[in-house]
């Protein structure tokens, strides 16, 4: 039977993360255990993407993998944070099927452009092509190759002084759908390792919110708090990281524990 006699559906990975990020936001979770399970589990916390953190976690390729397929038909955006600005850690990262890619530490546009060229397939990137996963295991690489440059998203991260410097320029970049800024670095690089807020970091912030709206791209941003998240979403933000599954067994836990020895 050919492909088109198949006629499988076509695989569109980032039309619902699209959608919610125009408004109201996109919520989502890092994934930095490793463990398809609670990759799983999290798809019932009615978030609507998550990361899977091929950066800041211990995990392997394969873990990565199963934790994809763990979200599979849930409804939740998977997005694979690769370890770094490499060819093939994107490629491979998209190869899995996913809804797209996060990079860290982009500092300079030549950087986003670089970003932006490992997740597109010519004649706008220069991807290489081995979709087994993304291709739905070739009974619709035709639909894919046509779908995976509009639907697959590009997400750089600024995390420093100078990716908020240049974020204008990274913004404008060609390729590049949304901006992420890492709260946590960006933080450190301004001087206040761990205080993620006051008047350097607020300016910073706003930097790359009006970055985004000059180019008609959303913002996203990591929020340690809920109530930072609604503070951010107030501001315009768009794609806000609520938390990991790790930090909230941890919180969880811990306060039941807490009231257990009060009681």
């Amino acid at each position: 039977m050919t492909e088109t006699e198949q006629d499988p559906p076509p695989r569109r990975p980032g039309d619902g993360l699209r959608r919610a990020a125009e408004d109201p936001p996109a919520y989502g979770l890092f994934l930095v255990s490793g463990s398809a399970l609670l990759a799983e589990a999290a798809a019932y916390t009615r978030i609507d993407w998550a990361v899977i953190d091929m950066e800041g976690a211990a995990m392997t390729k394969a873990d990565a993998l199963h934790q994809a397929q763990a979200l599979a038909g849930t409804g939740v955006a998977p997005i694979v944070r690769v370890p770094r600005l490499d060819r093939h850690d994107i490629e491979f990262a998209l190869d899995l099927g996913v809804a797209g890619v996060m990079v860290p530490k982009v500092d300079r546009a030549e950087d986003a452009a670089r970003a932006a060229r490992f997740s597109h397939y010519p004649p706008q990137g220069g991807r290489g092509v081995n979709p087994i996963r993304a291709s739905a295991y070739y009974s619709a690489s035709d639909r894919y190759f046509e779908a995976a440059n509009r639907e697959v998203l590009c997400v750089v991260q600024i995390e420093s002084r100078e990716g908020v410097h240049n974020a204008g320029e990274i913004a404008r970049t060609d390729g590049v759908d949304l901006l992420f800024i890492g709260t946590g670095d960006l933080a450190m690089d301004l001087g206040q390792p761990g205080r993620p807020g006051g008047p350097a970091f607020d300016e910073a912030r706003q930097a790359v919110l009006a970055a985004c709206a000059a180019a008609g791209k959303p913002a996203g941003i990591f929020a340690p708090s809920t109530g930072l998240a609604r503070q951010y979403a107030k501001e315009g933000f768009r794609f806000i990281a609520v938390g990991n599954e790790v930090k909230f067994f941890v919180q969880s836990a811990a306060l039941a524990v807490t009231m257990l020895r009060k009681q």
